[in-house]
């Protein structure tokens, strides 16, 4: 996966985004996306030297930075083989098994062997007990009020009283989204170099402004840094794809809008000798600030739905497929259920929310 550029351009990366509005006409079709994320940038022998042309072309020529990304290019549809690993049911729009079942099974991330891993036993009480069911759901004011607090009340807070987007493009008789995909940028890569010191805090590693797409082309819903900081580049009601499982020829696009997305920046650097690897997360590999602000977005999106969205990981989605992805990468689903729970505690009374913020 290439790193740190000054440009963007529409070939980026391995990842990929909708591309409906360039094709209707041919809406089954399913094509490479632009990857909008530090996995877009130039390769990793030429990290800090681009990082100082970049700056300078912010200072000096602030016009030759594009903001556009949507893709200039066409791939052929391509078609999916199975239903994937978790058995997905078209006609029922929804994995195998009840909610949690589902969970156990999308919520895998890759072992050492690069293989999909084992199908989760359990899940901890405070996603088990929820997915895909309606109880326990906060308030929608006291939500409000919380994200007032957090400064989030533009992006996220003046938007709960509307629904999450609905499959086949926001057909109104279409199920509305159900699954919670969690992703990483796998990127930037430092190829064998180690990871700087202040990987969590350093701007260049995690500035926003670097995900932002002016033509409405961004890559995932929500985007979120190291330091908790969050990028929304799709409003939660508007359907996107992100996974090459939805872009696949089969669905001929009646996936677009089940699937919500969240890219937590996550850099990387090789494991071993070869070029080009990137199977070495930092370590943790997400900060306690990501799965706090990954938190906020599933409760924010699951009170939007009406009912606790099943997180599903890149990973388990794409497993079935040629060049599927690996991320989150060292995900800690303990991490991000204990965030959760603790969220929820301190929407439930003013007393539980002046705890939470101190």
């Amino acid at each position: 996966m290439r790193i740190l550029r000054c440009r963007r351009n529409a070939s980026l990366g391995s990842g990929n985004v909708d591309r409906d509005s360039r094709i209707a006409s041919l809406d089954a079709k399913a094509v490479n996306a632009p990857k909008l994320t530090s996995r877009g940038y130039r390769g990793p022998a030429n990290l800090i030297a681009c990082g100082f042309a970049c700056a300078l072309v912010a200072v000096f020529a602030p016009a030759a930075w594009s903001a556009d990304c949507k893709p200039d290019h066409f791939r052929p549809p391509f078609f999916v083989n199975t239903m994937g690993p978790c058995s997905f049911d078209w006609a029922a729009m929804s994995f195998q098994g009840e909610p949690e079942q589902q969970a156990h099974c999308l919520m895998r991330g890759m072992d050492k062997s690069r293989n999909l891993a084992p199908t989760l036993e359990s899940l901890p009480p405070a996603l088990e007990q929820r997915v895909g069911r309606d109880g326990g759901m906060p308030n929608r004011d006291a939500l409000s009020g919380y994200l007032s607090k957090l400064d989030l009340e533009w992006d996220f807070a003046a938007h709960l009283w509307e629904p999450v987007s609905r499959a086949n493009d926001n057909d109104p008789d279409a199920p509305m989204a159900r699954y919670f995909v969690i992703h990483d940028t796998s990127g930037p890569n430092f190829g064998r170099r180690p990871f700087p010191s202040d990987i969590n805090g350093e701007a260049i590693f995690n500035k926003l402004a670097d995900f932002k797409c002016d033509d409405g082309w961004g890559k995932a819903h929500v985007v979120i840094n190291r330091s908790g900081d969050m990028l929304l580049s799709h409003e939660l009601a508007i359907p996107w794809r992100e996974t090459r499982f939805e872009q696949a020829a089969n669905f001929a696009g009646t996936l677009k809008g089940l699937f919500l997305h969240v890219e937590l920046i996550q850099p990387r650097k090789s494991a071993g000798r070869g070029r080009g690897n990137d199977a070495q997360a930092p370590n943790p590999a997400f900060t306690a600030a990501q799965y706090d602000r990954l938190a906020v977005v599933y409760v924010i999106a699951s009170v939007r739905a009406g009912r606790w969205l099943i997180p599903a990981f890149h990973a388990a989605l794409d497993a079935d497929i040629p060049n599927g992805h690996d991320d989150p990468l060292n995900f800690d689903i303990d991490s991000f259920a204990n965030s959760t729970e603790r969220l929820v505690g301190a929407l439930q009374g003013p007393d539980q929310l002046q705890a939470a913020r101190r």
